[in-house]
């Protein structure tokens, strides 16, 4: 085969599958009592992730995913243990880091004092980058254990992969990817924000199920003019608009990136809010979270899941 006919023919191919295996949806299994609301937990914390040992530990995986998964999984509608306070109180209790995993759930119970935990395990991490082509991979399981019961809610295993060089179109582009890329703990912080966001996709929301019992705003329904597989450019708009209680306060998240956009209550119960991409702007497949808040602070949250937002420089 010469090189000519490898560009033109087996090279697409190549990438074609290459983005699929990229974007393949994470294995999740949602216990029925997590389904049906029956088991809902209400306070959980997130216990340190762990890895494989042959993992590059200098370069901070699974510190740098327990991080962004934290902050991803506090918009769903739990009480969220701050990641210092659990690693307090697992040091207080004499447990080391890398054994907090491996507790008994009543133990887990009795020191940290929420209903579930949330474990995570790395079982592959790397970060390539070379030639024309530079990759950023991560595999991991992850699961929630119910501290009530011992009884596993959800469970997951996912690899997401962030590949790119050969099919950028100018070598500029190739260039700048790469030199993005080099930036290790950079590559693993934009992987892992991918990865947490297809898990939290797939994992019920207690949000709608405690609305009566903390009386929470409720949000109806929100909206963007993002469409699928939109690649937003400096000057372009990102329009939001939300539906729910009246008189409150409501903002807008672009994923983890850019949060608490303000927006304005143009009729009773229907609130709109903007943001102009601006030149250096760049967000892979973030989600579109709108949040409402009432006077005594509490807050609700509910995902765009139709589209992400993806701003290219």
């Amino acid at each position: 085969m010469n090189l000519h006919y490898f560009l033109k023919h087996a090279l697409p191919a190549v990438i074609c599958c290459l983005i699929l295996a990229s974007c393949s949806s994470p294995k999740v299994h949602v216990s029925k009592l997590l389904v049906n609301g029956t088991a809902f937990p209400k306070s959980v914390a997130i216990l340190p992730f762990t890895m494989e040992e042959n993992i590059k530990e200098e370069e901070l995986p699974h510190i740098i995913f327990r991080e962004v998964f934290f902050n991803n999984f506090s918009y769903l509608g739990y009480d969220d243990m701050p990641l210092d306070e659990v690693d307090q109180k697992l040091h207080h209790a004499g447990v080391q880091i890398e054994n907090a995993s491996k507790l008994r759930y009543r133990e887990l119970r009795e020191i940290l004092g929420v209903d579930a935990v949330i474990r995570g395990h790395i079982l592959e991490a790397n970060n390539f980058t070379g030639g024309l082509h530079a990759e950023t991979l991560m595999h991991a399981k992850l699961d929630m254990m119910d501290l009530i019961t011992g009884n596993s809610l959800w469970e997951a295993d996912h690899t997401e992969m962030a590949y790119s060089g050969i099919a950028s179109p100018t070598i500029v582009d190739i260039i700048q990817e790469q030199v993005e890329n080099a930036k290790v703990k950079l590559a693993y912080h934009k992987n892992a924000e991918m990865f947490s966001q297809r898990i939290l996709s797939q994992i019920p929301d207690p949000a709608g199920k405690r609305l009566g019992e903390v009386r929470l705003p409720k949000i109806s329904s929100i909206d963007t003019n993002i469409r699928p597989n939109q690649k937003l450019q400096p000057d372009d708009s990102i329009y939001v608009s939300l539906r729910g209680q009246a008189g409150l306060t409501a903002t807008f998240d672009i994923g983890s990136w850019k949060t608490s956009i303000p927006m304005k209550e143009i009729s009773p119960g229907v609130y709109t809010g903007s943001y102009v991409v601006k030149a250096g702007d760049k967000v892979l497949s973030a989600f579109i979270i709108g949040t409402l808040k009432n006077k005594k602070g509490l807050a609700s949250k509910k995902y765009y899941k139709t589209a992400l937002a993806t701003i290219e420089r």
